[in-house]
Order: C-alpha cells, then structure tokens, then sequence
C-alpha cells in the first residue's frame, strides 16, 4: 500500500509539474500562433511583443500588436495597438450564451493616402477569419480606449495630416445576447476630439449578422477650429482660411445594401482673405483668388447668423454582387463628405 502511495504521489506531482510547464509554455505558443495570423491576412505583415494567458478569467493579454502594409515602406503602421484583453464575458455565462469581449487600449489607425487603394485591400472574408482566429468565440462587446484616426498625404503641398483622437467607443450587445427584437439589436456609441479641438459624437444601431450590416447612425462634429484644417485646404482647395469655425451633422441608414441620408456642414464668421499676408506668402494672383472666394462666400452667408450652410444627399446601393459592398460603401462616404466640405468652403457655388 505503501508502494502504491508513493506511486500516486509521483503521479499526482508529475502531473502538476506538467501543467506548471505548460503554463510557462502556453504564452509563448500562443504568441507564435496570432504571430503566423497576422502574417497570413493578404498584404499585411504583423506582430506582437508580448501575449500573457489568465487561465481565471478564460482571458489572454496583447501588448503592443503592430500591422503594417507590406507595400508600405513608411514609419508609420496601418494598425497599432497598445494593450488587448480578449476574455470571456462571464456575465452572458450565466445566461447560457459563451461569448466574448474584447478592450483596446490606445489603439491608432493610419491612413496614408499613397498606400489608400481600396482595390488591393483584405477582403471583409479575410479580415472576418483573421479576427476569428485571433478570438474564436463570437464577441458581444467592443470596447476602445484612448483611441486614435489619422489620415496623412505626405505627397501633397503642404503635406495633409488629419486626426481623431480621444476616441472612446463601445458597442453592445453584437452577438445579439439580450435578444433585443427588432432590426437593429446592437448599440455603438463613440466619443472623440478631432483636429482643431472639434467634438466628435456618433449613436448607432447595427445589424452585425448580415453581410453588409444594416445601420441607423446620426454623428455630429462641431466646434473645429477651421485655421487648424489649413494644411487641408491649401493642398486640395489651393487657398487658405484666416478664420472661422465649421460643425458638421450627418444622418445616414443602410438597409439592405440602400444607403440613405445627408452630411450638412455650417460654416461660421467664414474669412479667407488677409491681403498683406496672402501678397507675401502667394503672390497678387493668389491674394486676388482668395478676395473672390471671400466675396462669394459672403454673397450665400445667412446675414444675421454669419453662417455658410450646404446638404449634400448620400445615397446609393452597396450589394452590387460584381464589387465589394464595403468599398463601394467607403467610396459614396468618400465623396459625399468631400463634396460637403468643398461646398460648404466655397459657398455653395454651384
């Protein structure tokens, strides 16, 4: 009996030593794995510094995980994520749905306008299994901290650099766990600042299940500071602003691969003339350019509210079986809220 206790023990203990090792090992496997996936979404190329496992919390942490385009020899990457933490979210455990939730800390997009070419993007198939791989249970909450959007053409003169930061954004309810009824059961709701100190606050609901999602959002940035979009302006417009503040508001819906809504940005105590400033810097033709733009800007400014306003119509089919709906979807935003941008600048002339 002696003999079979001894026995026992040392299984009992290589078992436990078993164990022990495979908990030193697992991060590191599981760094190799979302390593290789990373690697493996078409025109990418990526990595993480750092991965811990919480057995506890069914939960493992990324730090710093770095993607970048492989086209893209710049500093800068296509996504940089400070901290991960992809769990279970227990609390759906006890309403008998495994799901999950992941936190983003400090995450920041780039967007460069040299490597923007929609063409050669991922498919939504390819990112779908990438995130898939990387969290297999289906997620219900999103949550992004300290968020960051930037928007660089380094080919343009003066090079264009545009910003969201601040962002904090959380969605609810994506895997539909509360069985709210209805089409738009999910809930995203995003705070930020943008370039010029604007405020940035955007309420959506989503049908995640389909495969171009339905959505009802209304968003609304106001406050910037239009000096701050300079850069902006005297790249694509070819004139600068010597002051004015810009609020923009949009409602759009997408149901069934139809788009529908508006952008309308307002335009407040508009000036794009300093005529001193502009001779020196631009040269009489440049100077006499902006004094026109002011002009007809003044011609369509509201009187008594000092305010410039224009609404561009969006609207549009996404589910065109020949192209992807989410570029085509990118495409009619693209060009509806330049669109409203540039009229809302220059008057509305046409």
């Amino acid at each position: 009996m002696f003999k079979a206790l001894k026995t026992s023990t040392k299984i009992v203990i290589g078992v436990v030593i078993l164990l022990v090792l495979l908990r030193i090992a697992l991060p590191g496997i599981v760094k190799n794995y979302v390593n290789k996936q990373l690697n493996e979404l078409p025109g990418y190329r990526g990595h993480v510094d750092d991965i811990d496992i919480s057995l506890l919390r069914g939960a493992y942490v990324i730090d710093n995980l770095l993607l970048k385009k492989r086209a893209d020899t710049s500093k800068f990457p296509f996504l940089q994520i400070a901290h991960a933490d992809l769990a279970i979210e227990w609390k759906s455990v006890w309403k008998g749905k495994l799901v999950s939730e992941i936190i983003l800390d400090k995450p920041v997009i780039y967007i460069l306008k040299e490597t923007a070419d929609l063409s050669k993007e991922p498919s939504k198939d390819h990112w779908t299994e990438t995130v898939k791989a990387l969290m297999p249970i289906t997620i219900n909450k999103l949550q992004v901290n300290q968020g960051t959007f930037k928007y660089l053409d380094r080919q343009a003169s003066p090079q264009v650099d545009l910003y969201l930061d601040s962002l904090q954004l959380t969605a609810h309810n994506l895997a539909n766990v509360e069985e709210k009824p209805g089409r738009l059961p999910s809930s995203v709701v995003l705070r930020g600042t943008s370039i010029g100190s604007g405020k940035l606050k955007a309420d959506m609901m989503v049908n995640v299940f389909k495969e171009v999602p339905d959505f009802d959002l209304n968003m609304q940035l106001t406050g910037v500071n239009m000096t701050s979009l300079n850069g902006f302006i005297k790249a694509y417009g070819k004139f600068d602003v010597e002051r004015g503040s810009l609020n923009l508001y949009s409602e759009l819906k997408l149901i069934n691969g139809n788009i529908d809504g508006y952008a309308k940005p307002f335009i407040r105590n508009l000036k794009v003339l300093n005529w001193k400033k502009d001779v020196k810097e631009g040269g009489f033709f440049q100077a006499a350019k902006e004094a026109v733009i002011g002009l007809f800007s003044k011609a369509v400014e509201n009187p008594k509210r000092k305010t410039i306003a224009t609404k561009v119509e969006i609207k549009g089919n996404v589910s065109d079986p020949e192209t992807s709906g989410w570029k085509t979807f990118l495409g009619i935003l693209k060009n509806a809220f330049i669109k409203a941008f540039n009229q809302g600048i220059e008057g509305s002339l046409d």
